[in-house]
């Protein structure tokens, strides 16, 4: 495809930026609440990668508690200067988006949320206090307090977070503003906030600087639809408060269209994009996990949007704008959608990482602009060619080493290539494939089907040997949260891998019913059920996993998925007591928990633990019983962590569950 429209300048009022290529905000943790030199170089990563426009991550309101970056924060305002120094030869703009979460989070002092209404936030499940007129008056100068940092920091423009459930957003949507004031009741009523904080902010801006809107439809029912986000950017464009409007779907309470998954096709968003393009004028910036150049093309061409956002897709590979126009596309790192590091590294541990690119957060280190030749070229023997084998000789041959890579397998790609059969899931087998293509590239000798020994490396002598054998599934009854408490029936017939269901190609008749437990985290378990239990019924609670996109393996898998009243908590399938599962003799039919009769017991590498009251039991009518388990976080009864709180992840998992979601909170 011919890039034209791309590459085009467009106007976001007095700001011209030179191309169509956008990076909108979105969380790194990498500046501890100020602009660090770690969030400097991420940004300027982007910026030599040809990025028109950065957004940077939400800078909070002062007042509020905010994991992120803090209006006010030591040396916030020196750190803008610093990174519109280093990004100002790559001629990338630099916008600030401003935002407070509302019910989602408590305020710094530890008081209540501020919210529209007396709403409970998704996040916490801590009710939130309606604003008084006198809190929202401060409320408005936050924002310009907010505003003036940037300001004085040289940023090119502001952007006012109105979207995905946030503070704003409990304003605009007739779900969470539920007032009777100036500020609730009518449509008029509930834009009134939204527009003083526009019009304040605006009246500070120089004229040299852009504002524009995140806005969003909630996908809820009964909350803003497309049409009604139509007529806030409308009102909001006749106001003359705006530049340009860049729009989002979702919110927290269905984080799986905010943050789409693998299984979302390219331009997901943009069929609710349509009212608004055709309520305004202004330039419109969409997302919707598109992945290439040529993506982003297709809907300008289209006339579907004036900007687009490749946020992921520029994380994976920062130089993907300079690669596809020298015409080396097939060199791009791609994005899987996996969504395991941008998102899960950010709330499990704070700081965004990648699957597949290991210098996210750490350009200054491991940027690939920072490889050189080797001064003395070694010979490098890799054993193992999953991704880690892969990538090791991809890096040593781009160091010029001589590079040989030993699998044991007729295949390259290890246990991912086993991930990639689950349903829904083949978008992970993309960095397979991109990794193979990169080792062929670069000139690594492939054996294939060749096991090595330890007779084998005296052999050959390489002066570098790297080891990357991966694992497999362990199936000793050793549980990863209970260690020395082996599981009773773990070596019955009827106890499989997910290994076992994604690689079985005979079509084995698993039975019609399962009971699958994951308490290692990563939900191999839950991800891989699905394709074999089709039209069967779930019974259980799925909460939060849009991080993994294992809720989606269950609902696009064809299962109908009920949630019973009789089960409640933690998704985790325990006993009342404490006490394990007792199980039939192996000679004596199918597994049981309690009263349910089980034909298969699925689990990953690890089995099961033990905690209090969490699932109750339950027949389900028709005789049919699959429970899923979800390994979702595990806290002391009645205690959710705060955002300074460290959170329980189970085994060795990071960034899969969502720490600050209940189970219970998503039927």
């Amino acid at each position: 495809m011919t890039l034209n429209k791309i590459l085009e300048p467009i106007a976001l009022g007095p700001l011209t930026v030179r191309n169509r290529i956008v990076r909108t905000a979105h969380g790194t943790g990498f500046g501890g609440g100020t602009i660090s030199d770690k969030l400097i170089e991420y940004h300027v990563a982007r910026a030599r990668g040809g990025v028109g426009l950065s957004i940077i991550e939400a800078l909070a309101v002062r007042g509020t508690a905010y994991p992120l970056l803090i209006s006010g924060a030591p040396g916030l305002v020196q750190g803008y200067c610093r990174l519109m120094d280093r990004v100002r030869p790559y001629d990338m703009k630099v916008l600030q988006q401003i935002g407070h979460l509302g019910n989602e989070i408590p305020l710094a002092d530890g008081s209540p949320p501020w919210s529209a209404s007396d709403t409970v936030g998704p996040l916490l499940g801590q009710q939130a206090q309606a604003m008084t007129e006198e809190q929202i008056d401060l409320l408005v100068q936050q924002y310009c307090d907010a505003s003036r940092d940037c300001i004085e920091g040289g940023l090119d423009g502001i952007e006012i977070h109105m979207a995905h459930g946030y503070l704003l957003q409990q304003f605009l949507s007739p779900l969470s503003n539920y007032r009777d004031d100036l500020y609730g009741g009518s449509f008029e009523s509930r834009l009134r906030l939204p527009q003083r904080i526009l019009r304040a902010v605006r009246d500070l801006l120089p004229d040299n600087m852009a504002l524009g809107v995140r806005l969003g439809t909630e996908l809820l029912p009964g909350g803003t639809e497309p049409d009604a986000v139509a007529r806030i950017a409308a009102a909001f464009e006749q106001q003359g408060l705006i530049d340009y409007v860049n729009l989002t779907l979702g919110t927290d309470y269905n984080p799986h269209k905010m943050i789409a998954a693998m299984h979302e096709p390219m331009g997901y968003e943009l069929p609710y994009a349509g009212p608004i393009r055709s309520a305004v004028s202004l330039p419109i910036i969409v997302a919707g996990r598109f992945r290439t150049l040529g993506d982003a093309e297709q809907v300008l061409s289209n006339g579907d949007a004036d900007l687009v956002a490749l946020n992921r897709a520029l994380i994976a590979d920062p130089c993907l704008v300079p690669k596809t126009l020298a015409g080396r596309e097939d060199e791009v790192r791609p994005c899987i959608g996996c969504n395991h590091g941008c998102i899960g590294g950010l709330v499990s541990s704070g700081r965004m990482g990648c699957t597949v690119n290991v210098a996210v957060g750490k350009e200054a280190e491991l940027g690939e602009d920072l490889i050189e030749l080797a001064s003395r070229p070694r010979e490098v023997l890799v054993v193992g060619g999953g991704p880690a084998g892969m990538e090791a000789a991809r890096i040593a041959a781009l160091k010029g080493h001589r590079v040989t890579l030993a699998e044991a397998s007729a295949r390259l790609g290890g246990a991912a290539q086993v991930a990639r059969r689950a349903p829904r899931r083949a978008g992970i087998g993309d960095i397979c494939d991109w990794l193979e293509h990169e080792v062929y590239r670069l000139g690594v000798t492939v054996q294939l089907s060749t096991f090595i020994a330890a007779e084998d490396v005296r052999r050959l002598n390489p002066d570098v040997l790297i080891v990357a054998t991966g694992s497999l599934p362990r199936l000793d009854g050793r549980q990863h949260l209970a260690p020395g408490h082996e599981v009773r029936g773990f070596d019955e017939a009827n106890v499989v891998s997910s290994h076992d269901l994604l690689l079985d190609t005979r079509g084995r008749d698993w039975g019609k019913s399962a009971l699958v437990f994951d308490d290692c985290g990563h939900y191999e378990a839950v991800a891989a059920t699905p394709g074999f239990t089709r039209g069967l019924e779930i019974v259980g609670n799925l909460a939060f996993v849009g991080l993994s996109q294992v809720r989606e393996s269950a609902i696009f898998s064809g299962i109908p998925r009920k949630a019973p009243g009789a089960i409640w908590g933690c998704s985790s399938l325990y006993t009342d007591d404490g006490a394990e599962p007792c199980h039939a003799p192996a000679d004596a039919g199918p597994l049981h928990y309690r009263d349910h009769a089980v034909d298969v017991f699925v689990r990953p590498r690890g089995l099961l633990r033990r905690a209090p009251r969490s699932l109750h039991p339950y027949r389900h009518p028709t005789g049919r019983k699959i429970v899923y388990d979800i390994a979702s976080p595990v806290f002391p009864e009645g205690s959710f962590p705060r955002f300074e709180a460290p959170c329980a992840m189970h085994g060795t998992s990071k960034g899969l569950p969502h720490p600050f979601f209940r189970a219970d909170q998503y039927p």
